[in-house]
């Protein structure tokens, strides 16, 4: 990553990809998610291991009445000097079936990077609103009220975030699929600035296996506050080994 849990979403921003749409079931709890790795962990165009592989593995309880709860795993290294070597994140949310067409997701996620020896808190919570249609198109909007920095830089001040992504996934026959996305991350309050990010992603689906090819974009000039590994065009593959069960 891309794509907290994150939906497909995360598909389109990241070149993790270790999460899938939760599959909302009616009456059953359903167990679902991912172990696996990709040569370089991106999110929001960002390198968090600075163009180096990272292991992965997410996880993903869906409740009846469509309320879920899930978590992310990620090695990490977003800086040349002391640096955490994790990231971990939770998250919760509920799907609403709007219609034969649209659905809707609310989700509250905590970012978290244990033992971190950096000198300010990377930790952040975010609100993350999604509308869908067809399950095939995505628009997401979020909110964080706490950040003080992302990927390799203190920010000037701890203040709100905010994002939003547009993004899509296109079946191209039984095995491959083919996604997309556009995204603006809003940082006025922390860096004085903002930046645009964007991804193709071809995907490789040979359950339980999956795989992805990625080519990933940010803006040039976000360079300015970032570590010059962690920002640039990049490819990125994935392997991952999905399983779900129910209970």
């Amino acid at each position: 990553m891309i794509g907290h849990k994150r939906a497909l979403i995360v598909i389109a921003f990241t070149a993790c990809g270790a999460c899938a749409p939760p599959a909302h079931a009616d009456s059953v709890q359903v167990y679902s998610g991912s172990i696996g790795g990709t040569s370089d962990f991106v999110f929001r165009g960002l390198s968090l291991t600075r163009g180096k592989p990272a292991a992965q593995a997410s996880l993903d309880v869906e409740f009846p009445k469509e309320f879920y709860v899930g978590g992310f795993v990620s090695t990490a290294d977003p800086k040349p000097d002391p640096s955490p070597d994790l990231e971990m994140d939770f998250w919760a949310g509920r799907y609403w079936s709007l219609s034969e067409n649209f659905s809707g997701d609310l989700r509250l996620s905590q970012y978290t990077y244990p033992n971190d020896p950096r000198r300010i808190s990377y930790d952040r919570t975010e609100l993350t609103a999604t509308l869908g249609f067809y399950n095939r198109f995505f628009a997401a909007a979020i909110y964080s009220p706490n950040t003080e920095g992302i990927g390799s830089s203190p920010g000037y001040a701890e203040g709100n975030a905010w994002a939003v992504e547009l993004s899509g996934r296109q079946p191209i026959n039984e095995h491959l699929s083919i996604s997309a996305g556009f995204g603006h991350y809003g940082l006025e309050e922390i860096y004085h600035d903002s930046y645009n990010y964007w991804n193709v992603t071809l995907i490789a689906a040979f359950k339980p296996f999956e795989f992805q090819f990625a080519y990933l974009g940010v803006d040039s000039d976000v360079v300015q506050h970032f570590n010059p590994d962690l920002v640039g065009d990049r490819f990125a593959v994935t392997a991952l080994w999905r399983f779900s069960t129910t209970k």
